[in-house]
Order: C-alpha cells, then structure tokens, then sequence
C-alpha cells in the first residue's frame, strides 16, 4: 500500500476526493474522510478475513458509496479496481515442498489454506473491471484461476528522494562505524519484518555459513524485525553466529543499505518484494532466488545473481563476487518505478475505470 499512500496527493491534484475504509492510517492524509471499520481481539495473521468480511458488510449496507472503489485481493470483491500484492496461491506450492516441520508451520499451512479459499472465490466472483498484479508471476498466477479476469501489471515502486545512487556515498562510512565493520568486511544486507521462513532468512543463513569456510570476511546484516521475533531467531540457531548483526525496527533503512556491499534475499516466495526495489535503488548488487516479482528487478549478470535453493549452491554464487570472478555490470531498476510514475499509472488506471 505504499505505493498508494504516496500517490495520495497525486490524485486529488487530478480532482479526486477520497475515502478511506481501514482500521488504522498514517495522519495527515490528503483525504476527506477516514472511515474505521471494527476490529475484535488481536489475531495479526487473520486480520485480513476478519477486515474483509467487515469491508464486504458495510458495502452492502451502503450501496454504491463512490464513483470507483478500489480494494486490496481479497476484501471486496464488488469493486472497480483490485490490487493484487501477494500470491497464496504460489506460497500453497512453496509450503508443500517445505513441509511441515512445527506447530508454527503446521499454523501457517492452516491460515493459508484459509487464504486459498478466499482468494479463489474472490478472484471467481469479482466485478472489477481491472485487476492490478504487482508483477508478471502473479498475473500468471490470476490467469489460472480465472481467464477471464482483466489483468494489467502496476509494479511496486519506490520513494527516490530516500532510495537513490549517492546514498552509500552519504551515509557507507558512518554506518559501517557504527555498526561496527572493518573496511576489509564484506557486508550481504537481509531485510525483512516477519515471515522469516518464507522470506529464506534460514536459508541466507545456511549459505552465509558455506561461504565463510573460505570467505571468513563475509557478514550478515539483518535489516529489521520486532525485539521478540529477534530473539527467537537467535534462540533458534543458537550460538557462534558472532558475524550476524541484527538492526532492529529502523525507520532509516536506506542508511543500513548503505553499510551493505550486496542484497542477499533467498525468499521462498513474494509477489514483488519491496526492499528489492529498494535496495537495487541504492544500486546494491542483488542476490536473489527465483521467486515472484525477482523478474520484474533481476538481470541476470548485469545488476545482481540468481541463486538456488540451496546453500551450499547459493554460497557457490556469493563466493564468485566476493573473489572478483563475477561483477556487476551496472545498477538498474528494470521493471520497477519510482512513486511519480506509480502516482500518474495508478491514476490513468482510475479514471478509465470511472468512465
């Protein structure tokens, strides 16, 4: 929802007016109103059904309140516009070859068969006139499901005047001091504020392992993450991880990428991962696995390296930047747009859906 927000001012500029139906925002949104839909207990993983059903609920009562609604997939299916910014149907197959090897995972596989169900019969029923997939692998995904479904590709964008070329320049030094990295250090940066497993941050870590065997300099930067979900990560792997630096929640996340030498983020399954965007943004060297939305940022050899899903395989591909048989050859953004260019697609997307 970044995008979006950011594009806020864009729209009423183009003689939009707005309303908003959540359970939270930001202050200070250019809107005219904020509606507050009810929210009971606190169950984060499935707010989403809870919320929706709500949305769904107070849109019937309502009737037609707005010349174009405009919903996330899969709260209402009576809109005009969705935006579709994860794929449960692509986790679904990620969880299966995983498997399950915890009650947390047993949970995870349980609140997302709950996901399928909603969002198969919300993409089999939806009267929008386009639906907006983050990337190419998830349109593809929407396409199974329903062919019938309008599809046009909005990627995920980013806020330039934070993510840019001169922020290692500005902030490289002072951070790596900080945090406390020698110059010799080599630094693979990892974000991410939850869904650990899904986002491979135990499979960075394996391979991160492989590499230091002949690469002791390497270093794992930890970009984000709650102070309880931290330490149980930590708890969970145990001791002798001294080359691991976890930030903590950090509002600057530009100034940590800074410190970074590359962008390790092994994820097992995305839609089109913000913090790529970002951290290609700042022209770090991406590592990625093949999952969602690495199309729409990855070139293969030019701005970063594919790597598998496997450790000592993955180590194999960070091991051939860190000895200079691989380099990048220049930063780039491919797919992904900055927050103007979302701000004016979102917008032409929105009065064509009004007409």
């Amino acid at each position: 929802m970044r995008g979006v927000v950011l594009a806020l001012p864009h729209l009423v500029q183009r003689g939009w007016r707005i309303e908003v139906w959540c359970w939270w925002c930001d202050e200070g949104l250019p809107v005219e109103r904020v509606v507050k839909l009810p929210r009971h207990g606190n169950v984060p993983v499935l707010g989403l059904h809870v919320f929706g059903w709500w949305a769904r609920k107070r849109h019937r009562q309502e009737g037609r309140v707005a010349d174009v609604v405009l919903s996330l997939s899969p709260y209402e299916p009576n809109c005009d516009v969705c935006l579709v910014q994860f794929s449960p149907f692509d986790w679904e197959r990620r969880q299966r070859v995983l498997g399950m090897h915890s009650m947390r995972d047993a949970y995870e596989r349980a609140v997302n068969a709950l996901g399928l169900w909603m969002a198969r019969r919300f993409f089999r029923t939806t009267k929008a006139r386009v639906v907006l997939a983050v990337s190419e692998a998830v349109a593809e995904d929407l396409r199974e499901e329903n062919a019938a479904l309008r599809i046009k590709i909005l990627p995920n964008s980013y806020d330039p005047k934070r993510f840019h070329a001169g922020v290692r320049e500005l902030f490289r030094g002072e951070m790596r001091q900080k945090l406390g990295y020698e110059d010799a250090q080599r630094v693979f940066a990892f974000a991410s504020t939850g869904h650990y497993r899904r986002k491979g941050f135990f499979l960075a870590v394996e391979a991160m392992k492989e590499l230091r065997v002949k690469h002791p300099e390497a270093r794992l930067l930890v970009v984000g993450g709650t102070p309880a979900r931290l330490a149980a990560l930590q708890k969970e792997l145990g001791g002798g991880h001294e080359w691991i630096c976890y930030t903590g929640m950090v509002t600057d996340v530009e100034r940590y990428f800074a410190a970074a030498d590359a962008f390790l983020f092994p994820s097992y399954s995305e839609a089109f991962a913000l913090v790529e965007v970002e951290a290609a943004a700042c022209e770090l060297p991406l590592f990625l696995t093949p999952h969602h939305g690495a199309e729409m940022i990855l070139e293969e050899g030019v701005n970063g390296r594919q790597i598998p899903f496997e450790a000592k395989q993955a180590a194999a591909v960070l091991a051939e930047f860190l000895n200079g048989s691989w380099k990048p050859q220049k930063a780039m953004l491919k797919h992904a747009i900055d927050s103007e260019t979302y701000a004016v697609r979102l917008a032409d997307i929105l009065e064509e859906a009004a007409a």
